[in-house]
């Protein structure tokens, strides 16, 4: 009953405000396949723990693919660029062995941060360790978005917002390394990378409709098979490389690193 209510409410208010009768036929297809979707992947819905409340083992086992539409102006549906700016990191792996699963986008402090589709704010809270200040916004397209690092937060969990809405000022909380929003779209709790979807300088949404295969997830493979290695005292890039079998060059490229940088006992190199 409790996700049957709030699925209809998300429905009604994404409706209103337009003619009803042009869109009553699209809302029962898109509240039977979110229905349906729900009863498959309950979790989803209304999990208020954790951020990843549905990520399957392997997405590309089970997944078909589907296309996900994150605007339709002619329905009411909009999708807004949630912060204008440059973007600072992409999605993948960064220094080598970390895997960002989201886009950086430079802000300032204090920059209002705005929700980019209509949706229901399904976790909201601090995380010291990572997010900072962050929350989860469940979208009527079968998406989420995930957004970090604020300053302050300006939702609530259950709260329903509309595209455009204000949900949070910019800061650097958690594992922040300075002032930007982190980004994530997720399907089925797996973040995906939209940044040839999005244009975060411009504010312009450059696809209208996300198409979604299990190619989607093809850094699922990079990341099950990546190797690494947590340097030990008196170890070098030589005695690492020579070790695994690669060259010193090939460690260097792989980690970000230089044939100078000096390693530190506890630091995690990727070896593949």
């Amino acid at each position: 009953m409790q996700r049957s209510f709030w699925l209809l409410s998300l429905l009604l208010s994404w409706a209103f405000g337009t003619d009803s009768l042009k869109v009553a036929s699209s809302i029962r297809m898109l509240y039977a396949s979110l229905e349906s979707l729900s009863e498959q992947l309950p979790k989803v819905w209304w999990d208020r723990q954790w951020v990843g409340a549905c990520r399957p083992k392997d997405i590309r086992s089970i997944i078909a693919p589907v296309r996900i539409t994150l605007q339709k102006p002619e329905e009411g549906f909009y999708f807004v660029v949630p912060i204008q700016g440059a973007l600072n990191s992409g999605f993948g792996f960064r220094r080598g062995w970390q895997f960002h699963f989201g886009l950086d986008i430079d802000l300032k402090v204090g920059d209002t941060v705005v929700a980019a589709m209509d949706g229901e704010v399904r976790l909201a809270g601090y995380d010291p360790g990572g997010y900072g200040y962050f929350c989860v916004i469940a979208h009527p397209n079968g998406v989420e978005t995930v957004y970090g690092h604020f300053s302050r937060l300006l939702v609530t969990p259950e709260q329903l917002v509309k595209a455009g809405d204000p949900i949070g000022l910019g800061g650097s909380t958690g594992r922040s390394t300075g002032p930007h929003l982190h980004f994530e779209l997720r399907f089925m709790g797996e973040p995906i990378d939209v940044s040839a979807l999005i244009d975060f300088p411009s504010g312009e949404l450059i696809e209208s409709e996300l198409y979604i295969t299990p190619e989607t997830f093809a850094h699922l493979s990079t990341l099950s098979s990546a190797m690494y290695h947590v340097v030990r005292r008196g170890e070098s890039l030589y005695t690492i490389a020579r070790r695994y079998g690669v060259t010193v060059r090939y460690l260097c490229a792989l980690n970000g690193l230089s044939t100078r940088s000096i390693l530190r006992p506890g630091q995690y190199l990727r070896v593949r």
